[in-house]
């Protein structure tokens, strides 16, 4: 069975994947809810003890720092697998270390971390049964232009006037005023 915690755009990508190879897959996220019927949304607690194969691909945020932490570890099955391609401030590494020695994990496979150039440390990335690769995501050729296609459009849409697509937290973005725009759900 396979856990994502997060349901956003990667997310989205990976669960029909997982139900292409046969998976139930559970999602976990209070700020989405998946439309297919075969995605089954659960609280966190449940897909952490039912899932062989945990994926983190929460946002990073002041809610979210350490969301898998030591208890989160021990809910999970043992032996499961633990899989952050998100962000290293969502795992508690001193907790996944211990959770790994304690023979709760069967292995984790991570890009991100909480060294100083955003890399699982090296006592972890040196663990048996992790593997640690480069977070190169952002920096591939396609990667690159998309993103700075992006910063095109929305620095295109402030000008205009208008609050970018896709932006986070739009209604709390107070200096916008500044630029003479009104973020959804404020009052103007």
């Amino acid at each position: 069975m396979l856990g994502i915690i997060g349901y956003g755009a990667i997310g989205r990508y990976l669960a029909p994947l997982g139900l292409a190879l046969g998976m139930r897959v559970l999602v976990a996220d209070p700020h989405a809810a998946p439309a297919e019927a075969r995605l089954e949304h659960v609280p966190l607690e449940r897909l952490l003890a039912e899932s062989d194969v945990v994926v983190c691909l929460a946002v990073a945020n002041e809610q979210t720092e350490n969301l898998m932490d030591a208890a989160a570890f021990g809910r999970m099955k043992r032996g499961a697998l633990f899989l952050n391609p998100s962000r290293g401030n969502l795992v508690d590494e001193a907790a996944l270390l211990a959770a790994l020695d304690a023979g709760q994990l069967g292995g984790v496979a991570m890009d991100v971390g909480r060294a100083p150039d955003q890399m699982p440390t090296p006592a972890l990335a040196a663990h048996p049964k992790v593997v640690a690769t480069p977070h190169i995501g952002g920096l591939t050729p396609a990667a690159i232009e998309h993103q700075a296609f992006d910063t095109v459009r929305q620095v295109t849409a402030l000008a205009r006037g208008e609050v970018p697509d896709h932006a986070v937290n739009a209604a709390a973005a107070k200096r916008l005023s500044r630029l003479g725009i009104t973020p959804p759900g404020a009052s103007s």
